[in-house]
């Protein structure tokens, strides 16, 4: 193993990220095609928060973590943050040419077949009604026994050796996908809007695990821009989505104090001291990037590979631990390069994508993976936005889309723990129409599809 260091510096690594990330916007608005479902939109703002906004902080004073505890842990330093900032900046620029490249190639495609028939295969309404009936039933006990619901006294059930399992805690967000699932298709009803409404604030104030909100919402925001036919949001709907990053930092904090019987008054000023520790850039939530740097460090220490060993553990996954106590965890690889000083896993960190990718491969697996990862998603996303609103490509493509920001996050195995095991519902819809397809048959399909080389958004 060697060090890819080109430079020690936070002065040198903000301005060559700054630089990079100018660029590649500039190339991908030109060049790429974008939308806002395009996985390079949710990419260039995750780097922006990540890295861009992280490197200032830093040099504005924040410290780098690890820092704040003395001399029980081993801070992260400057060369450390500065190489993690170098290798975001070559994927960024290594992803920026396959959405690129994807965008290209997807011209070609359509100029050869511009008659494709992909995505032809059309959602089933009974397949979806199937689901809900079982789902939503479902969802409503699991939110009731396990959810913490304002009003509403939570019952002491024991359930034993399975009152951890995450099959059960899975259940209580199968209502709100449920409605998910029919506000796809029959649009923003009031009979589904407000019972979702109340779904999104029961899930914000549980106190932990923010994406059971955080998700649905971007999911509604990209159904909303599609159903309008709008290739990015309007400004009343910008306003909307800075108000949820802000809300996004105390909102566990909310729901614990909430849960307290705090006042209005002690949740806005705990709120109003979290919001200035993100302007501080001292939020935990902000350092993904020291995540990354102290990632790559302890790998290196570690002296070891795993290529792809990581993702077997996906396999035993679906098994409840309750059968299997020994059963490998999805962290396990975390734990092995764990130090006393830097105990990342015990601490729940993640290591983001990139950071998956070179425990697995090295830098070449950094390089290779994050190409592919990025031309595929492209390809399937031009391939899904030339098919019908109501085709599985496009339903199928927007489960995913939703969770990217978890997936460059945590890395590609969330693909599988935050589409088909957190959504599962809306991944089980998908399945029934892979068993049993269903061919287009609507005469009446008033969304189709909008192929990007010719847009027909409105402004």
């Amino acid at each position: 193993m060697f060090e890819l260091v080109l430079y020690e510096d936070y002065t040198t690594a903000l301005a060559v990220d700054l630089i990079v990330l100018t660029a590649c916007s500039v190339l991908l608005i030109r060049y790429g095609r974008l939308a806002h479902s395009h996985p390079a939109i949710v990419y260039l703002f995750f780097h922006l928060l990540a890295v861009s906004s992280r490197l200032l902080a830093i040099m504005a004073g924040a410290e780098t973590l690890f820092t704040k505890w003395g001399g029980i842990f081993e801070p992260v330093t400057e060369s450390e943050i500065a190489r993690a900032a170098f290798l975001a900046d070559v994927v960024l620029v290594i992803m920026t040419i396959a959405w690129i490249w994807a965008s290209h190639a997807d011209l070609k495609d359509v100029s050869r077949r511009p008659m494709d028939t992909t995505g032809r295969r059309t959602l089933s309404l009974r397949y979806i009604w199937v689901v809900v009936a079982i789902a939503f039933p479902v969802g409503m006990v699991g939110l009731a026994l396990i959810g913490n619901v304002p009003g509403f006294e939570k019952p002491e059930i024991d359930f034993g050796e399975w009152q951890e399992s995450s099959w059960l805690f899975i259940t209580s967000s199968w209502a709100g996908l449920s409605l998910l699932a029919l506000i796809y298709w029959y649009g923003f009803r009031w009979w589904l809007a407000v019972p979702m409404g109340v779904y999104l604030f029961i899930m914000s104030i549980q106190g932990f695990h923010r994406f059971r909100a955080i998700i649905p919402l971007i999911l509604l925001l990209q159904i909303y821009l599609d159903r309008h036919q709008k290739k990015w949001p309007p400004t009343y709907i910008i306003a909307v989505i800075v108000a949820t990053m802000l809300l996004f930092y105390p909102m566990k904090t909310i729901g614990r104090m909430a849960q307290e019987g705090a006042t209005v008054t002690e949740i806005s000023e705990s709120s109003t001291e979290i919001l200035r520790e993100v302007a501080a850039g001292q939020n935990g939530d902000q350092t993904a990037l020291d995540q990354l740097a102290s990632s790559l460090t302890l790998i290196d220490r570690a002296g070891k590979f795993y290529y792809g060993g990581t993702y077997l553990a996906l396999l035993t996954s679906p098994i409840p631990r309750q059968w299997w106590p020994e059963k490998p965890t999805l962290s396990e690889h975390n734990f092995a390069f764990s130090t006393p000083s830097r105990p990342m896993a015990e601490m729940g960190m993640v290591m983001t994508f990139i950071g998956e990718f070179y425990i697995n491969f090295g830098y070449w697996g950094v390089v290779l993976i994050s190409f592919l990862t990025a031309y595929w998603l492209a390809r399937i996303y031009f391939r899904s936005y030339r098919s019908s609103y109501y085709s599985v490509l496009r339903f199928s493509y927007l489960l995913v889309a939703c969770n990217l920001i978890q997936i460059y996050r945590d890395g590609l195995m969330s693909l599988f723990v935050f589409t088909l095991v957190n959504m599962m519902p809306l991944s089980v819809v998908v399945l029934l129409h892979l068993v049993k397809p269903k061919r287009l048959e609507r005469a009446d399909v008033s969304l189709h599809s909008v192929p990007f080389g010719a847009p027909r958004y409105s402004k």
